[in-house]
């Protein structure tokens, strides 16, 4: 008699089952919002030798994310409103964060027909 001993081998347990999926759902997106600009008090003055037009003022971003490439124009206007001089400069700091400001002083020609102040400011 002969007696043979064979193992057989075990199967293969099945794999883990695939974890469940999360739900799929929409929701809206909030706005990207853009930075709006608001101009501060103005504030001129003669230089103290009268040569020029010092115009102080600040930028204050009053949209929803942080403004960047920001540029400021300031004008002297007469009497009627028609420009007689225009400079163009970056306040500091271009970063603007919502809520904040930035601050400038604008030179100009000391120009005694100079009555008023326009400034735009512009940025993304």
């Amino acid at each position: 008699m002969l007696l043979l001993a064979a193992a057989c081998p075990k199967p293969k347990p099945p794999p883990p089952p695939e974890p469940a999926q999360p739900p799929l759902a929409e929701a809206p997106l909030p706005p990207s919002g853009t930075p709006h600009f608001e101009i501060g008090a103005i504030s001129p003055r003669r230089s103290d030798d009268g040569s020029e037009w010092l115009v102080e003022s600040s930028v204050r971003n009053i949209g929803t994310r942080t403004s960047r490439d920001i540029r400021v124009w300031v004008e002297g206007l007469d009497d009627n409103g028609m420009r007689i001089a225009r400079t163009e400069l970056s306040p500091a700091p271009q970063e603007i964060p919502p809520g904040g400001a930035a601050t400038f002083v604008a030179r100009l020609p000391g120009n005694p027909a100079i009555r008023t102040f326009h400034i735009e400011a512009i940025g993304r």
